[in-house]
């Protein structure tokens, strides 16, 4: 019986103790599913070296070009719409009466007014007469010439709100948008049309900083488009912002006369090339290490197996390749390829280097 309770005894302390090292074996496993790696693991780039390039003379930009005037042009007094004398697409001669709204009250008005100062115009000059004779006082000659002289603003008042039931093309050029019907009704403000000034053409870019400098009010330059590509426009430089925003680029405008054989289109897009004269030399790096944007730029410079996030400024653009006028200096790798996995100080291993 005793040799029975000793082996029971020790079946139990082993079972005990299979237990317990199950129950220490499944938390060492557990706490280690728990920790965080700390080790980093490097993000794969390709590289390309900031190096001083030929740079051309010649100033190449793509813009769009614009209408050199357009506006909505909207009704001035409240009615219904009688007549309408435009399409869209039509051109229209500066002047020329798009729209009319209902003008009978507003000419009754001013038939009324016309009257009434033809009375007080022809007693104002009678008494005037009179007054020489002394046949009226001074006072009823005044008051004549205030009666008179309320009659004119009333006329006047009149034909301003009888000629706003004119809707008129403010200068020449071409309907763009349509926005009545005859008989609609319309209230002061609402849009009738949408007219643009397309005989010349104006282009707004924004060049450098180390660029503006080097262009003059007047200043003829070429203008080509994908649309007629044998053709080549002439345009002047018409205005150079004088001041510059928080990266250093000044916005220009351009005038392209738009008569020729071949007109343009509002809403084309140009290349515009500035002759700047003689070739020179810049520090340059591929458009592909951009991360932000060209207005606001920054790169990736490896240093050290690091990259670090670099905030340059950017110059004139050639082609694929960008002018840094700081920021960087020559012999400084960026990354091309891979930053969308990267973080300032990100460890990298390099797998290309152009």
């Amino acid at each position: 019986m005793k040799k029975n309770s000793i082996i029971i005894s020790i079946s139990v302390v082993a079972i005990l103790g299979f237990m317990v090292m199950k129950l220490f074996a499944n938390k060492v496993e557990v706490d280690s599913k728990k920790t965080v790696r700390t080790e980093q693991e490097n993000v794969a780039v390709s590289v390309a070296t900031a190096e001083v390039r030929t740079t051309s003379g010649t100033l190449n930009l793509v813009g769009t070009a614009m209408p050199d005037r357009e506006v909505t042009v909207a009704a001035e007094t409240s009615g219904k719409i009688v007549q309408v004398n435009f399409k869209l697409g039509d051109f229209v001669n500066a002047g020329s009466l798009l729209a009319k709204v209902d003008d009978t009250y507003k000419r009754l008005t001013f038939e009324t007014a016309q009257l009434n100062y033809n009375k007080y115009r022809d007693d104002y000059e009678r008494y005037q007469v009179l007054r020489q004779g002394d046949a009226v006082t001074e006072a009823q000659l005044r008051d004549i010439r205030m009666g008179y002289e309320s009659a004119k603003i009333q006329l006047e008042n009149a034909q301003k709100q009888l000629d706003d039931t004119k809707i008129v093309a403010p200068f020449s050029g071409v309907i763009t948008s349509k926005n009545t019907e005859l008989g609609a009704f319309v209230n002061m403000g609402t849009a009738i049309a949408g007219i643009a000034d397309i005989s010349q053409l104006k282009v707004t870019l924004s060049v450098s900083e180390s660029t503006v400098y080097q262009l003059h009010k007047g200043q003829t330059v070429n203008i080509g488009t994908d649309i007629y590509p044998d053709m080549n426009y002439k345009g002047n430089i018409a205005s150079i912002s004088p001041i510059g925003s928080s990266t250093h680029t000044y916005p220009i405008e351009i005038m392209i006369a738009n008569n020729g054989k071949n007109p343009l289109k509002a809403g084309t897009y140009v290349n515009v090339r500035v002759d700047l004269g003689k070739d020179g030399q810049s520090l340059m790096i591929p458009r592909d290490a951009i991360v932000s944007s060209v207005k606001d730029p920054s790169v990736y410079v490896v240093n050290n197996g690091i990259a670090q996030l670099t905030k340059i400024t950017t110059g004139q653009s050639h082609d694929a390749y960008l002018a840094v006028t700081s920021g960087l200096k020559s012999g400084d790798k960026v990354v091309i390829n891979g930053q969308i996995n990267l973080t300032d100080g990100s460890q990298i291993s390099v797998i290309a280097n152009n």
